[in-house]
């Protein structure tokens, strides 16, 4: 199975992101001119992530099933809500070009075909997974990459909200940065995220069903 720490889904960082994802030292756009460390910012994020997590999944209202709730407006909501006090950026679709993800001027018309496509998804008709579901998503917003930065750690929250909307346990994301074997993990979401690329959404059903085992 894959190791969790015993902070949870609350501490995730953004190191299970593909390759060429925006670099964590670029400081553009941050509002606490205070935190000039990346020990700091990353700090500082935790605990706004944390207070997003209260907000999104531990505190909140399951979300009912066939309910339009996944929104254009909700997706970037919940990205201000984790990083907005400490970034310029934070829930604002990028409008820059990255070496990953799609162009910014599609970010809106594929964020709206993942909305339409979840609502399909989440119908009592369909037969899909939560797992799936929970996968689908999470590889279709890594694969946008909407914002300038944090984008790993929103797909995960979103992915989270759907596991505690049906009642079931939350993936225990795996801290990859604090692991002896941390760079094997990255390789094996890497490797199920271009399999989701191709179609093939198998190997990212099984990262996450490995996430949802209890820590031994």
């Amino acid at each position: 199975m894959i190791p969790a720490n015993d902070y949870g889904a609350k501490t995730m960082s953004d190191d299970t992101q593909p390759v060429g994802a925006t670099p964590g030292g670029d400081t553009s756009g941050l509002l606490l001119q205070h935190l000039s460390t990346t020990a700091a910012r990353n700090a500082a994020e935790t605990e706004a992530i944390s207070r997003a997590y209260d907000k999104h999944v531990f505190r909140a209202r399951r979300k009912k099933q066939t309910t339009e709730w996944l929104t254009d407006d909700f997706i970037r909501k919940v990205h201000a809500d984790m990083f907005g006090a400490i970034w310029e950026w934070a829930g604002k679709y990028r409008q820059t070009k990255l070496n990953i993800g799609i162009e910014p001027l599609l970010i809106r018309e594929q964020i709206k075909l993942l909305t339409e496509d979840f609502l399909y998804w989440n119908d009592t008709k369909s037969t899909m997974s939560v797992i799936e579901v929970a996968a689908r998503i999470q590889h279709r917003l890594t694969n946008i990459h909407p914002f300038t930065n944090g984008n790993g750690r929103h797909a995960r929250l979103i992915t989270d909200i759907v596991f505690h909307s049906c009642q079931l346990p939350i993936p225990q994301w795996p801290q990859i940065q604090l692991m002896a074997k941390g760079n094997e993990i990255r390789e094996q979401y890497i490797t199920a995220i271009k399999k989701a690329d191709n179609g093939d959404i198998k190997g990212l059903i099984q990262f996450i069903e490995e996430c949802l085992k209890p820590s031994r």
